[in-house]
């Protein structure tokens, strides 16, 4: 039950995109490997871009507000498995598993009060 990729979450205005990924390029000497158009974040208002172990949100600030609360996110093997164990360790599922565009997530508060999504790719876009 590894996990694959530790992402952070940084929430900008969406004028600011453009300079972050290139300041979040710099600091890691990598490109960015995506922007995210196609999950449900667009008709949200919300452009995603993805830059080594950073995804970045843009928008408003009230397009951000429903998601803001989310701190990290953990790409991992098998979602079902962390769901149990997560349980096991007392955290509280603020959204239960479910399927979006490029595989399945679930959003989960740790004992702690950290909020985190946990993310396993679908296997056509994991290969």
């Amino acid at each position: 039950m590894p996990v694959l990729k530790t992402m952070h979450r940084l929430y900008v205005a969406r004028d600011q995109l453009e300079s972050s990924v290139a300041f979040y390029e710099a600091i890691q000497d990598v490109r960015c490997e995506r922007r995210l158009s196609f999950l449900s974040f667009e008709p949200m208002g919300i452009e995603v871009a993805v830059v080594g172990s950073f995804i970045l949100l843009a928008g408003s600030d009230e397009a951000l507000a429903p998601v803001r609360h989310i701190q990290a996110a953990l790409v991992v093997d098998a979602l079902d498995a962390y769901a149990q164990r997560l349980r096991e360790l007392g955290a509280t599922f603020l959204s239960e598993a479910h399927e979006n565009a490029v595989g399945r997530n679930m959003t989960v508060r740790h004992p702690d009060g950290l909020v985190v999504e946990y993310f396993e790719l679908a296997k056509s876009a994991a290969a």
